[in-house]
């Protein structure tokens, strides 16, 4: 018989939901977003990232990029652009207060990751990651 406790969905939302909210609580003290520092790590990863592959990268949809995007611009932590070879591609850089941003925060997510995973091995961290990727695969074919 079904039961909700044993279900690997059930499972992996809480704990997602309760390792996101410990995230938060530790970028609250720094007065920044999970998602600006999500945003923040992958626009300084590459440079003049486009738009569309940012959300990619984020797992989000575009028109919630563009929100966000906006929001950053105003706080003067990136710039858009249009890409000089195909107009319809919008390009997003860094500005020097958003590399900065980022350089003090970015040591945040090594904490985190560190206390999050304290007393795991790395082979343990190896089928954890493994395991999540072939269930991703399973329900994506």
């Amino acid at each position: 018989m079904f039961n909700l406790n044993d279900c690997i969905g059930f499972i992996t939302n809480t704990a997602s939901k309760k390792i996101v909210d410990a995230f938060n609580v530790r970028l609250q003290e720094h007065q920044i977003t999970r998602v600006k520092w999500i945003a923040l790590f992958f626009i300084g990863e590459v440079n003049n990232i486009s738009q569309k592959e940012l959300a990619q990268r984020m797992n989000a949809n575009e028109s919630s990029i563009a929100r966000l995007l906006e929001r950053m611009e105003k706080d003067d932590l990136c710039i858009r652009t249009r890409d000089t070879s195909d107009r319809r591609i919008i390009r997003i850089s860094l500005t020097s207060k958003g590399e900065q941003l980022r350089a003090e925060l970015l040591p945040l997510g090594q904490i985190f990751h560190e206390d999050a995973t304290k007393g795991i091995s790395p082979s343990e961290l190896d089928i954890f990651k493994n395991v999540l990727e072939k269930m991703v695969s399973n329900l994506t074919k």
